[in-house]
């Protein structure tokens, strides 16, 4: 049985008690007097990858701090090789003893939430400063602790981008590689020329038919290079549809995070659906085509942060049920994008159109590109 979460939000709101008191006190510290920056979140891979600019920001304006990343544990590996110098700290809501440890560090000056304000009550109760989160989620109680809430983009824009607003200031210098050194990190026998094509996606609605993957494959042949197939846990019979020919690697979720970071980082390229690999992808500086079906490329694929690297989105630029204007449960109403859940239910999608809409020979068109104008 999975550990619950109630041992560990008892905790935070007993910590949060004794610091109700004094929450009126509270006051916003001079940027030359922070020592200490927590950057909190429980976000998925993909989503915590693209606010990477955040991280890059936060350094930019407190140069001599400490900032420590708090993120699930299952990310934490990724940042071994300390980019932009943070630490991490790997902490759960179901993991009680990870919540207490947090609550024993040293306080901190400024907490950021990358987008979930529901965390606003675990930043004060560890007795941060100043608490500062977007503004705008709902349920409303949500955001009763923050301190600054600072506006979504009201002009449409990569979440890349928007990721680093919480932080004063212009925009972060572009993402660079040496910015996030890949360590040393062991990985499979690969080929010499390879290209990524992962299958998997975090939703079922994300994944495109088998069919359209193996003419991916046959552009890859015809460049003179291999195809490394990946795809996540649990997703092998996906690579059993499209049938790997002998001699191609697969990865079917057997690799960590690093090493499947260090592998895209030798690859021609990748292509994948808009998901976590796919910002993977950008932080290992691999030329990267994405499939948009339910996802908006304007809020998931280029943006100025990794302008020095090619992303290419491929997809229909509208469709029909794309319609949805949520983004970390707020409203934003440039957002075009579908995030129902597979199946017959009501409300569910039980046949992604929309994957089946984006056409292989766009794909393979994208892919030459890449390959001949960015490796």
């Amino acid at each position: 049985m999975r550990p619950g979460r109630f041992p560990g939000r008892l905790l935070i709101f007993a910590a949060l008690l004794c610091r109700l008191p004094w929450q009126w006190l509270r006051r916003k510290p001079r940027s030359d007097a922070v020592s200490r920056v927590l950057i909190l979140h429980q976000f998925l891979l993909g989503d915590a990858l693209m606010a990477t600019s955040l991280l890059a920001k936060a350094r930019e304006r407190f140069p001599e701090a400490e900032i420590v990343l708090a993120c699930p544990p299952g990310q934490a590996a990724l940042y071994d090789s300390r980019p932009y110098g943070i630490q991490t700290f790997p902490w759960h809501l179901r993991d009680f003893a990870s919540i207490r440890r947090l609550l024993a560090e040293p306080r901190f000056d400024i907490v950021y939430l990358m987008g979930e304000n529901r965390l606003s009550f675990l930043a004060r109760a560890i007795g941060a400063r100043w608490i500062v989160g977007f503004a705008g989620e709902t349920p409303t109680y949500k955001n009763w602790l923050v301190d600054e809430a600072i506006p979504y983009a009201d002009q449409p824009e990569a979440w890349t981008d928007t990721a680093a607003r919480l932080v004063d200031g212009p925009d972060p210098r572009p993402f660079r590689l040496e910015d996030w050194p890949l360590g040393t990190v062991t990985t499979p026998t690969l080929p010499e020329r390879y290209v990524v094509l992962h299958v998997g996606a975090s939703s079922a609605t994300r994944f495109w038919p088998a069919a359209s993957w193996r003419q991916v494959a046959d552009e890859v042949r015809c460049q003179g290079a291999t195809v490394v197939w990946s795809c996540g846990p649990g997703e092998q019979y996906l690579l059993d549809e499209v049938g790997p020919q002998e001699n191609e690697l697969t990865m079917a979720g057997n690799l960590s995070l690093p090493q499947l970071r260090a592998v895209l980082a030798s690859a021609l390229a990748c292509v994948c659906p808009d998901t976590g690999i796919a910002h993977l992808a950008k932080v290992a500086g691999c030329p990267l085509i994405m499939l948009f079906g339910p996802g908006s490329e304007i809020l998931f694929g280029a943006s100025r942060f990794f302008a020095g690297q090619a992303c290419l989105g491929v997809g229909p630029a509208l469709f029909p049920c794309r319609n949805q204007r949520s983004v970390h449960y707020r409203e934003v109403d440039w957002a075009l994008r579908c995030f129902r859940q597979a199946g017959d239910a009501v409300g569910c999608c039980a046949m992604p159109q929309c994957m089946d809409a984006i056409l292989a020979a766009e794909v393979r068109a994208a892919l030459i590109n890449v390959i001949r104008n960015w490796k």
